[in-house]
């Protein structure tokens, strides 16, 4: 009980915050800090609620942003929207699937079975981003390949990235990341994932934040991460 209560969202660079979910080592939420409100990236599994309502609590949420549509991105994902009231925001790629189809987007048939499950509670999309859009000071930038629509957002002033998925860092010291190599059948096209996170790379972030694992510091580092878990 003392551990859980101790959780809370932890600042990872000026205006933007990681909360870590469960298990902490892993998940995250990132909300950013807005003038209007802040802007809640990803929302876990179905049972992270109580840990997101702890790290909003007081906070003022304008909008909910999800990187890509998989069970583990969403599973609280409409809980969150009804608790806070905020609009939902997700590539205008899998809303349509988020709202009412299948969202089991990975080449795996297991991880179809046991991570399209964790987000069979939905609701509808207020807004369906394409790449350029704007979110929290953030351009949206197509990341396409771990799921159809996945999105990472880039913020050119810090040169900061964040992601919901690319090679997870279990390090917390950013500038000596460990990887965590995940079996390709989680990936809904392998060869382009990898493709995706190498594409990344050409904005030279200086800091990568995700909602897998802790953040990176670094192009370099992020680029030997890619190619540590290539296949």
């Amino acid at each position: 009980m003392g551990e859980a209560m101790s959780v809370k969202l932890r600042t990872v660079t000026d205006g933007i915050h990681a909360g870590p979910l469960f298990p902490g080592w892993l998940f995250n939420t990132v909300v950013i800090d807005g003038a209007d409100g802040d802007v809640v990236v990803d929302a876990g599994f179905p049972w992270s609620r109580r840990r997101l309502a702890r790290f909003l609590d007081g906070r003022g949420v304008a909008e909910h942003v999800v990187t890509h549509a998989h069970g583990d991105h969403v599973g609280s994902t409409a809980w969150l929207c009804e608790h806070t009231g905020a609009p939902l925001a997700m590539s205008a790629v899998e809303a349509d699937a988020f709202e009412h189809g299948d969202i089991a987007s990975h080449s795996g048939a297991a991880a179809r079975r046991l991570i399209a499950p964790l987000g069979h509670t939905r609701r509808s999309v207020d807004r369906r981003l394409q790449e350029g859009d704007s979110v929290g000071g953030f351009r949206v930038v197509s990341q396409a390949g771990h799921s159809p629509g996945l999105l990472a957002f880039w913020r050119e002033a810090d040169r900061t990235l964040i992601v919901g998925d690319g090679p997870i860092n279990l390090s917390k010291d950013p500038n000596h990341p460990r990887w965590l190599r995940l079996p390709d059948m989680l990936d809904y096209d392998p060869a382009a994932a990898i493709e995706s996170r190498r594409r990344l790379a050409e904005l030279e972030p200086e800091l990568i934040i995700s909602t897998h694992g802790h953040p990176i510091r670094g192009v370099d580092r992020w680029l030997r991460g890619v190619n540590a878990v290539a296949r």
